[in-house]
């Protein structure tokens, strides 16, 4: 009979610790369902403050011969929006001029770096057509033409917010609506040169 009470007690007590526990695993169901409906892995946190500023987007691969974009795995990444593409969001700027912005960011890749005679001198023995310094050379072209077609009173801004991705209010002089405006209007002007 004592260990009939014994056996009892013990059963009481795991039926106790299995209801919070239950209560504890349903809510963290209900969590896990949350964070995996939006990614299939852990991606560190997806709190609204982590994810500020972010895009979450598929990680798609594109078939050379189909031209095909597909996701087989449903991978997922986040990547920090550029301003250009915030003020796009926003409406400041329009579609051709942030497909300027972008064409100008990809060319001013070429502007940056080392000095390019240095890197002619090696020889590039892969079979592809492809050659690396010529590339940087094309969009270093590409880049200065760009910038000499953008006015010299919007370079300013065009610079601060494309090539060093900042906002127009961490411009100096920037400490008003008033001034911000006036800079976007600059960005807006210097990015329809680009258009034309």
């Amino acid at each position: 009979m004592a260990l009939d009470m014994k056996a009892g007690g013990t059963m009481a007590a795991t039926e106790a610790v299995g209801k919070a526990a239950k209560k504890k695993l349903k809510a963290a169901d209900r969590l896990a369902l949350v964070t995996l409906s939006r990614a299939p892995w852990d991606l560190g946190p997806l709190t609204p403050r982590q994810i500020a500023g972010k895009v979450i987007e598929p990680v798609t691969t594109v078939d050379p011969k189909t031209g095909k974009t597909s996701n087989p795995n449903g991978v997922i990444r986040t990547r920090r929006e550029t301003w250009v593409e915030r003020y796009l969001r926003k409406g400041k700027l329009s579609a051709a001029q942030a497909n300027a912005a972008e064409q100008l960011a990809e060319a001013a890749q070429g502007r940056r770096g080392r000095d390019m005679l240095a890197s002619m001198v090696k020889v590039d023995t892969s079979a592809s057509d492809f050659d690396p310094a010529v590339a940087h050379l094309d969009r270093r072209r590409r880049f200065h033409a760009m910038w000499a077609a953008i006015p010299a009173s919007c370079r300013p801004a065009v610079e601060h917010v494309v090539l060093n991705d900042h906002s127009l209010r961490s411009m100096a002089g920037c400490n008003s609506g008033k001034a911000e405006a006036r800079y976007l209007d600059r960005l807006q002007r210097g990015l329809e040169a680009l258009t034309r």
